[in-house]
C-alpha cells in the first residue's frame, strides 16, 4: 500500500517506535509512579523524562516539565484547555480553519456556559490575516485559539503575529499544533503561546493514544475531571499541582514509550527537508495534470516554503466526486488518501468545497518519490 494520509496519522512508524512498544510490554509494563518497587519507579521516571524532552522540544516558557500534561490526543488537550480557562460570559476569537476539536467544544461552551465566539475568515490562499483576528477582539475576549496549520490546506498560520497581538491585549493564546508538531519547529516562547495542544500519532511518529497540553507558568487551567493520581491519596480533593491537576487515572505508559521513541527519531531525522523535497516533487508532477486542482495554490505552482506550508494537499479532480476518487485510488492503485470534509467543515465552506469536500493527500518522512510518482500516475488515469 502507498500511504498518503499522514495528516490523519503517520504510517508506517519508524522501527524504533515498534521496538520501544515491544520492549515496554515485555519488560516495563507496570503502573508508573504508583508503587515503591524499582520497576514502578523506573516507569514513572521514564514518563517524567518524556515530559522534560517535550518541554525542551516545544520550548515551553519557564521550562517547567511538570506543566506538560499528557492526554490521549490533541482533541482531549483542546477540550481541557477550553473548558479550563473559559468562564461564563467570556468571548473567544478563532478562525474558520479550525478542526471540529475546537469548533464543537466552543459550540458546547456557548450553549452550556454562555461564552460567545467569532471566527476570523481566511483568504483564498488559506491564510488568516492577524489583523482579521485583531478586529474581532472585544472587551469580553479572554482567549484566541487557532490552528498552527490547516489540516485541509496545509497552510501554516502566522501564530507569532497573533501571539504579539495577544500580548499587547493581555489575552491568552491557545495553539492547536496537531499538524505541525514534529513537522516544522514549534517554539511556544517564540510564538507567544500560553497553551499548546499536540498529538503524538501524526508528525511525532508515535502511536495513537498519545497527546498533550503544555501550559505556560502564568496560566492556570481548571481541571475538568478528577480521580486517582498516585499522590496525596489521603486527601479528598484533587491535587492542585501540575501535572496531577489535569491528569487523573493511570497514564498510558505503553503508547508514551512509543511517543518518546518517535520524538527522538524525529529530532535525529531531516524531516522538514525530506517532506519539502516530496512536496516539490508532487507539485512538479501536477503541472502535467490540468484536470487536478490543488486548493489554495495557483495552477502550476511549484515553489515551496516549508515554514509556510506542511505537505497536506486538498485536490479537486475534474469530473470525479472526491469519495469516488478515493475509492478508485484504493481499489485500483492501493493508495490510501482521505476524502470528504476532514473534520473541518468551515475551512471547506471558505474554499467553496463545503458539499463534497476534497481528496486530501498528505506525505510523511517515510514516503518516497517513487510512491509519489505512482500517485501522479494514478491521478493521470482520471483524465482518460
Amino acid at each position: 500500500m502507498i500511504y498518503c494520509d499522514n495528516a490523519a496519522t503517520s504510517f508506517p512508524k519508524p522501527a524504533v517506535v515498534t521496538a520501544a512498544l515491544v520492549k515496554h510490554l515485555a519488560t516495563e509494563a507496570v503502573n508508573p509512579g504508583r508503587s515503591g518497587f524499582d520497576l514502578g519507579l523506573a516507569a514513572g521516571r521514564n514518563i517524567d523524562a518524556l515530559r522534560q524532552e517535550l518541554a525542551r522540544y516545544f520550548n515551553l516558557p519557564g521550562g517547567q516539565a511538570q506543566r506538560v500534561v499528557f492526554t490521549g490526543n490533541a482533541t482531549a488537550a483542546l477540550n481541557i484547555a477550553l473548558q479550563g480557562v473559559l468562564r461564563p460570559g467570556d468571548h473567544v476569537v478563532g478562525t474558520v480553519l479550525e478542526h471540529n476539536s475546537v469548533l464543537r467544544p466552543l459550540q458546547h461552551l456557548q450553549q452550556q456556559r454562555g461564552i460567545t465566539f467569532h471566527l476570523a475568515p481566511c483568504d483564498k490562499q488559506g491564510y488568516v490575516a492577524p489583523e482579521a483576528i485583531a478586529r474581532r477582539i472585544n472587551e469580553r475576549t479572554r482567549l484566541v485559539v487557532m490552528t498552527h496549520a490547516s489540516n485541509v490546506l496545509g497552510t501554516v498560520q502566522d501564530v507569532a503575529a497573533v501571539g504579539e497581538i495577544c500580548r499587547q491585549r493581555g489575552l491568552l493564546l491557545l495553539v492547536d499544533a496537531a499538524q505541525t508538531a514534529g513537522v516544522i519547529p514549534v517554539d511556544m516562547a517564540a510564538i507567544g503561546a500560553h497553551l499548546l495542544a499536540f498529538t503524538g500519532h501524526k508528525g511525532l511518529m508515535g502511536p495513537t493514544g498519545t497527546g498533550g497540553l503544555l501550559v505556560a507558568p502564568e496560566v492556570d487551567v481548571r481541571p475538568s475531571f478528577w480521580g486517582g493520581t498516585g499522590v496525596r491519596s489521603a486527601q479528598r480533593t484533587h491535587p492542585e499541582e501540575y501535572p496531577y491537576r489535569l491528569e487523573a487515572g493511570t497514564l498510558g505508559a505503553l503508547p508514551l514509550a512509543g511517543l518518546r521513541a518517535g520524538l527522538r527519531w524525529v529530532r535525529e531525522q531531516p524531516v522538514e527537508e525530506t517532506e519539502a523535497r516530496l512536496a516539490r516533487h508532487f507539485l512538479a508532477g501536477l503541472r502535467e495534470l490540468p484536470h487536478v486542482r490543488v486548493l489554495s495554490l495557483e495552477p502550476g505552482q511549484t515553489a515551496w516554503d516549508a515554514r509556510r506550508r506542511v505537505p497536506v494537499f486538498s485536490l479537486l479532480i475534474a469530473g470525479m466526486a472526491p469519495d469516488k476518487a478515493g475509492m478508485f485510488l484504493d481499489a485500483e492503485w492501493d493508495i490510501a488518501v482521505r476524502t470528504g470534509l476532514q473534520c473541518a467543515p468551515l475551512a471547506h465552506q471558505a474554499m467553496g468545497t463545503g458539499q463534497g469536500g476534497t481528496v486530501r493527500v498528505s506525505f510523511g518522512p517515510l514516503n518516497t518519490t517513487a510512491e509519489i510518482d505512482t500517485l501522479l500516475k494514478a491521478l493521470t488515469s482520471f483524465s482518460k
